[in-house]
């Protein structure tokens, strides 16, 4: 008795999918062409295209229809193939999920064993990059939703709102390296399960200021912010992450309190960094002083650590580290020392870590803008939201007013020929209404 052979199986399979996917195509012709007459097409050829999907590469044939200037390809719209394109939109979208989890040679490789389709790392490339410039456009268009105001689902209500953000270190070569600006707004933590966050937002970018407009954006859209509302904010008091600029933030959302934390985890680690190499003792106790809301006492241990340094350039640095943890130290307090009882914050590490893990170590390089498209992929695939970036409502929307968006620009450039001569209208492919956001 001969054994299965598995692969044979596949393999028949494959062929049956494919003489499936063929009739398919020949009978929508057959059934559109009518349709097609009727609106005063005339069919001019028939032409093969090869495309790759999500189960093969596929040649087949399909009409091409003529009315006046318009050329209609109607298979091509059924399966909702792009110009010139030769991969479906849902392989690219199966290639951007595994590439948000595996280097891009991986990719080619599980293409390859599973699905018997050969692709190069180029072709990952072109996915990821094809992802980047829809999630640019979903932001011009939620830009645009937002300043039309676009009846939206009811806001969030809540007596707090937790804002943490931080930077994400990635190599841009052997000595450069690329800090990505992340920020997360939730509404506190689950009762059930303390590490699932409710309302979870999170924003990327390469730049904090743009991280921080669609934050802000984000949060005036989605919550309800009373004059009772309480912002608390969490930061490793880094560079755009200071307890002032937090203030600058908050002042543009919300009139209700806000309190900030110096994020306990880099406290310590600060300490660490700046004490260990002078006395290991002295780290510890700098520690035991700042929990126990010592600041008379943490400083005496940091004038005694300042007083066994021998270089300047070692005063210099240890100066600055002195002077910060003096004047912050009201922000190292906890909740609890505050009188606030349990709070979640210091979630950034763990935020970090579905980004850190796909994109540091392992030799990995990056340029600003693969390393801004790959995080943001990167949290729209946790957030369940990647998809909705392929094949979402929005792109019809955004196509028609990129048309409109033409339009107009064409008539105000005709129109500032005769009322302003020299005037020149700007062509950054945005109405004004967009642009300013």
């Amino acid at each position: 008795m001969t054994a299965f052979n598995e692969l044979d199986f596949k393999r028949k399979l494959r062929e049956n999918n494919q003489q499936t996917f063929l009739k398919m195509v020949a009978d929508y012709e057959k059934s559109i062409a009518a349709s097609m007459r009727a609106q005063g097409f005339k069919r001019i050829n028939q032409k093969e295209r090869t495309v790759t999907f999500s189960f093969g590469t596929m040649t087949f044939s399909r009409s091409r229809w003529k009315k006046g200037r318009v050329i209609r390809i109607p298979v091509d719209e059924k399966l909702g193939l792009v110009p010139r394109q030769r991969f479906s939109q849902e392989f690219l979208y199966l290639v951007t999920v595994l590439s948000s989890f595996m280097p891009y040679r991986k990719v080619v490789e599980v293409f390859d064993l599973l699905q018997d389709i050969g692709i190069s790392k180029n072709v990952v490339h072109r996915a990821v990059s094809e992802a980047g410039n829809l999630i640019k456009q979903k932001e011009e268009y939620d830009s645009w939703a937002l300043s039309e105001s676009i009846e939206r689902k009811e806001k969030i209500k809540t007596d707090i709102v937790y804002i943490e953000g931080d930077g994400v270190w990635v190599r841009k070569s052997e000595r450069s390296s690329i800090e990505l600006s992340h920020f997360v707004v939730h509404t506190g933590s689950d009762s059930s399960c303390r590490k699932k966050l409710q309302n979870k937002f999170e924003v990327i970018n390469s730049k904090v200021k743009k991280a921080k407009d669609t934050l802000l954006d984000y949060i005036t859209t989605n919550f309800e912010l009373a004059p009772g509302t309480t912002i608390i904010t969490n930061s490793d008091g880094g560079k755009g992450y200071t307890p002032s600029s937090f203030r600058e933030f908050v002042k543009f959302c919300s009139k209700g309190e806000h309190i900030h934390f110096w994020d306990p985890y880099h406290v310590s680690e600060c300490i660490k960094k700046n004490l260990t190499p002078i006395s290991c003792d002295l780290a510890d106790a700098a520690v035991k002083k700042i929990r126990k809301r010592d600041r008379t006492g943490l400083k005496v241990i940091l004038d005694t650590a300042e007083s066994l340094l021998e270089t300047d350039a070692k005063l210099e640095s240890f100066q600055a580290f002195k002077k910060r943890i003096i004047n912050d130290f009201s922000y190292t307090a906890s909740p609890k020392d505050r009188g606030l009882g349990y709070l979640t914050i210091g979630v950034m590490e763990s935020q970090h870590r579905k980004m850190t893990y796909r994109m540091k170590k392992r030799g990995m390089y990056w340029s600003e803008e693969g390393a801004v498209a790959m995080a943001q992929i990167i949290l729209l695939y946790y957030s369940g939201d990647l998809r909705d970036i392929f094949f979402g409502s929005w792109r019809k929307e955004y196509k028609k007013i990129k048309k409109l968006d033409h339009f107009d620009l064409v008539r105000r450039e005709k129109k500032s020929e005769h009322l302003i001569p020299g005037a020149r209208v700007a062509r950054d492919g945005l109405t004004p209404m967009i642009r300013k956001l």
